[in-house]
């Protein structure tokens, strides 16, 4: 008896070897949104934990500096290799920071063309003792035209699937998903980047990501740095694509282990999208609002979570936060865009382009406005700029004119049909000036309220400037916004329970939006972009303008905060509303099924789709080159380790010693 259970034992021992040393488990991804100082320690620490035989040697790549693909000159190389040096040396310098025992290795590999990336010196660098790849920041669509099919991808794969982790920060952590955000497509940028056709996703065998890197979501990079919600959102919604996008925030990193998104690390926050669990992407609609441009989005239930540091985690497999699991369905409405019996319309809108004349929102209001508007403005820093955005507005509108500053009340004259609030800057409305608006309103009179006059009418507003262009005071309005405490959130008027943010998407105004959201999520709070405008009538609420708006619906999410005090967001839900739709939601269900809409086909689609290509050169097709195909350099270690097993020969070697037990156990 003890003989056949120490065979069995055998046996199973020799199996599981055998299974280890063929299908050795992939490295780490980790994806970093952008800067350096603030990742390296995070870095630093997976890449030390990674040590091979007390050493951490780490390779530096930087084919995201060139600015083309086939030829630079020896200036630009020499450029690249001072500025990669500098960011090589500080990696080296983390690493040893961190490292207890271990010794740090940092080495720079000139890989700066395809002709680099096919050169067989270039290639020996990249021997088994690898710990870590780290890829700089700079342009990923000349990186990709650079590395793909190459031997050196193949060699990042391979080394890859053996355990070697694999880091990027900005251009770097956009290469680690295989269906890779190029960036936008020509003539689109934040502000336009709910039109279909906006987000250039590279998702074919010759345009991609790196081949070994993650397949069931797509990164970007920058995220709300850069306001590029719109831009993921966009591509996810795409036929043929991964339907979930993590967004990284820059001086932030997370662990990527297999499907697992955990362990952000550095200031702020990472972002999920998913458009699959409750089809979203399936369900999209294409609206279309003039033959001369291409046609908006329009999607429901899109669930969006947050991460920040302090262990909270996301699973692509399955979909679901670490804090809660998405309901199988939700039911919902936005029973506050509504207003009471026998109020008028109200009109809020964000900040209206010129020329005024030509604004289909203020031409509708106009119409049910009647002859006597009264225009007023409030939150200007001083009169003369109040006084001329009047004037543009009255020489578009007619009616007379009101300037409220300091806390001299408003006056309404008797004989006023309708009201249009406008607004520069929310920190500077005195909302206590304006309590005889409700009055008006209730008496069943109509308001337009435009861009930072907006927000006041409801519960509660985000009290702060226009987001200022100066780097450090731009980070402090954008990204500590997604910090708790670091937005000034006062009362509003109360006209409508809700919350709201202007100019979302030009402004870049996401972490405001999400700081109402959070602090009261019982509300749904409404982004609204230029030249956009929800209207709200007893009968619900309707979108109007030239572009999509967001709701953002916390209503149902799990809510905690991170180590670093940012938000950590399970299952919120995210509509995207195009003019003419109604401002309500469907219901949410997984098992629902949608036949998908037709993706549009544009009369200028060549001029809509085709990428941002560097104007100096041409850059061919990239030849396709089979990793069997690429012999690693004679002298490398990786000849004499990476001949493992073959997939088919596990069952195969299997069989043949189950044959032997068998046979040893029928003989006793």
């Amino acid at each position: 008896m003890k003989t056949k259970l120490s065979l069995l034992l055998l046996l199973i021992l020799l199996t599981t070897t055998i299974r280890a040393s063929a299908q050795a488990d992939a490295g780490l991804l980790i994806p970093m949104g952008g800067g350096y100082s603030d990742v390296y320690a995070g870095f630093s620490q997976a890449a030390v934990a990674n040590a091979k035989n007390g050493q951490v040697n780490i390779l530096i790549l930087a084919p995201t500096y060139s600015t083309n693909a086939i030829t630079i000159t020896e200036a630009e190389r020499q450029t690249n290799l001072k500025d990669a040096e500098e960011r090589r040396y500080q990696i080296e310098e983390a690493c040893k920071r961190a490292a207890s025992s271990q010794t740090c290795k940092a080495t720079l590999v000139p890989i700066f063309t395809r002709a680099d990336a096919e050169d067989p010196a270039n290639l020996a660098h990249f021997n088994d003792d690898i710990a870590a790849i780290f890829i700089l920041g700079g342009d990923q669509t000349v990186a990709m035209q650079i590395l793909a099919n190459t031997p050196i991808e193949a060699r990042i794969s391979e080394l890859h699937q053996s355990g070697t982790i694999l880091a990027g920060t900005s251009a770097g952590g956009g290469m680690q998903s295989r269906a890779m955000l190029a960036g936008y497509n020509l003539n689109y940028a934040a502000e336009n980047s709910l039109s279909f056709g906006a987000a250039d996703v590279w998702n074919t065998d010759e345009k991609r990501g790196l081949d070994s890197s993650l397949q069931s979501a797509i990164f970007d990079q920058h995220f709300h740095q850069r306001a590029r919600m719109g831009r993921l959102l966009n591509a996810i919604l795409q036929p043929g694509v991964p339907h979930v996008g993590i967004g990284v925030d820059a001086y932030t990193g997370a662990i990527v282990e297999g499907d697992i998104v955990r362990d952000v690390f550095g200031l702020y926050t990472v972002t999920i999208l998913d458009a699959e669990t409750y089809h979203a992407a399936n369900s999209v609609n294409y609206v279309s609002i003039d033959e001369q441009r291409p046609p908006l989005l329009s999607a429901r239930n899109i669930l969006i979570s947050l991460l920040s540091p302090g262990g909270s985690s996301y699973n692509l497999s399955t979909r679901q936060h670490s804090l809660a699991v998405p309901a199988e369905s939700v039911e919902r409405e936005f029973s506050s865009l509504t207003t009471p019996d026998g109020a008028g319309a109200l009109i809020l809108a964000g900040d209206i382009s010129k020329p005024l004349d030509e604004s289909l929102i203020l031409a509708h209001f106009k119409e049910i406005a009647g002859e006597n508007i009264l225009i007023i403005a409030v939150g200007y820093s001083n009169e003369r700029s109040a006084t001329n955005a009047l004037k543009d507005y009255s020489e578009a509108l007619g009616g007379g004119t009101q300037i409220i500053a300091g806390g001299d009340p408003l006056v309404i004259p008797a004989e006023t049909t309708g009201i249009l609030l406008i607004g520069k800057d929310q920190s500077k409305v005195q909302v206590e000036a304006l309590t005889s608006l409700r009055d008006f309103w209730l008496g069943g009179k109509p308001i337009l309220a435009v861009n930072a006059a907006a927000p006041i009418l409801g519960s509660f507003y985000s009290a702060h400037e226009p987001t200022p262009n100066e780097s450090e005071d731009a980070e402090i309005a954008v990204q500590k916004s997604f910090l708790l405490g670091k937005t000034n959130i006062q009362p509003g008027l109360g006209l409508l329970d809700i919350t709201l943010e202007p100019q979302i998407l030009a402004d870049n105004r996401f972490g405001r939006w999400f700081s109402l959201a959070y602090n009261h999520p019982q509300l749904p709070s409404v982004g609204l972009n230029q030249n956009t405008a929800i209207e709200v009538t007893s009968q619900g609420a309707k979108a109007l303008g030239d572009n999509s708006i967001f709701v953002l619906d916390l209503s149902r999410a799990k809510l905690e905060i991170g180590s670093n005090n940012g938000f950590v967001i399970a299952n919120g839900l995210l509509d995207i509303f195009a003019p003419g739709d109604l401002v309500q939601p469907k219901p949410a269900d997984m098992k629902a099924i949608f036949t998908p809409q037709a993706t549009p086909r544009l009369p200028t689609a060549e001029a809509i789709f085709e990428p941002v290509v560097n104007a100096t050169a041409t850059i061919p097709a990239i030849p396709t080159l089979a990793i069997s195909s690429v012999t690693p350099d004679a002298k490398s270690p990786a000849n004499e380790t990476t001949s493992s097993f073959p997939a088919w020969s596990t069952p195969l070697i299997v069989l043949v010693l189950s044959g032997i037990v068998w046979l040893i156990l029928r003989k006793k």
